[in-house]
């Protein structure tokens, strides 16, 4: 029985791991966010931090049973005789614990293996952004490979977390100009809603949308009219926010699509 338990937790691990590196996944390809980790890296590095602030190991799909971070460091004999031996045990126990504490960090020497993949594929990807835009198949291919390196880096919550932020606030600003221009054109034009839902979509940030509807023979054409400017302001703040990001509503969209999904799978693991 605690074979099989301790197998239903290595399970409900790798799922919840699944989960996350599809989020990290989606991640990348959001603008700046594969930059603030690199960054970050940077940072400690140079500055004398830890790595342990930026990353608690890594999530590969063929790992072992239990990630490198789960398992005990080795315990060195002749480092506990040198313990016992020693009258200031205040002081032995205070080495043993930065000891332990290097020891269960990230390896520097992997950790630099793995971020410099990390950096040399940004800038590739970088360079095929710029020459061919993202809905070039040479782009795409390089932002898939991006992912797959960075996918497997295993954040600490306080890193994970701030990027995921980061992705979910675009979506809400993106959503809240969305209500705002439903609003205007439902609720205070009398537009009826399926004709909105119909007709909107793809039109975001086309200033040009409303034109149409307030020529048209809608009895909701005047009011549209009416509300035109408002409307259109709403569009200039999802113009401002492509812009912002580098991204088109659609791609800001499918990103935290593909980033909720992964966050369900890990919380049904």
């Amino acid at each position: 029985v605690e074979l099989l338990t301790r197998e239903g937790e290595i399970e409900i691990a790798k799922r919840i791991e699944k989960g996350i590196r599809e989020v990290m996944g989606a991640i990348a390809h959001f603008p700046g966010t594969v930059d603030h980790i690199l960054s970050e890296y940077t940072r400690v590095t140079s500055e004398g931090g830890r790595l342990s602030d930026v990353l608690s190991g890594y999530i590969d799909p063929d790992d072992g049973i239990a990630p490198p971070a789960e398992v005990p460091p080795p315990v060195d004999p002749k480092a506990v005789k040198a313990e016992g031996a020693d009258d200031d045990e205040e002081e032995s126990a205070d080495s043993s614990d930065e000891e332990d504490e290097v020891e269960s960090g990230p390896d520097p020497v992997i950790a630099q293996q793995r971020f410099g993949a990390v950096s040399d594929q940004m800038e590739i990807t970088r360079k095929a952004l710029k020459k061919f835009g993202r809905d070039d198949k040479h782009a795409i291919a390089e932002l898939v490979a991006l992912a797959e390196l960075f996918m497997p880096i295993k954040l600490v919550p306080k890193q994970f977390e701030g990027l995921v932020e980061r992705v979910r606030g675009a979506l809400e600003r993106l959503r809240a100009q969305e209500r705002a221009i439903m609003q205007l054109c439902v609720r205070d034009a009398r537009m009826p809603r399926a004709d909105f839902l119909r007709q909107f979509p793809g039109h975001e940030v086309d200033e040009s949308w409303t034109d149409g509807l307030a020529k048209g023979k809608g009895k909701y054409a005047e009011a549209i009219g009416r509300l035109q400017p408002d409307i259109q302001r709403c569009q200039q703040k999802l113009s401002a926010l492509e812009e912002e990001t580098g991204l088109k509503i659609a791609e800001i969209k499918d990103i935290n699509r593909r980033m909720s999904i992964g966050e369900a799978k890990a919380r049904r693991a």
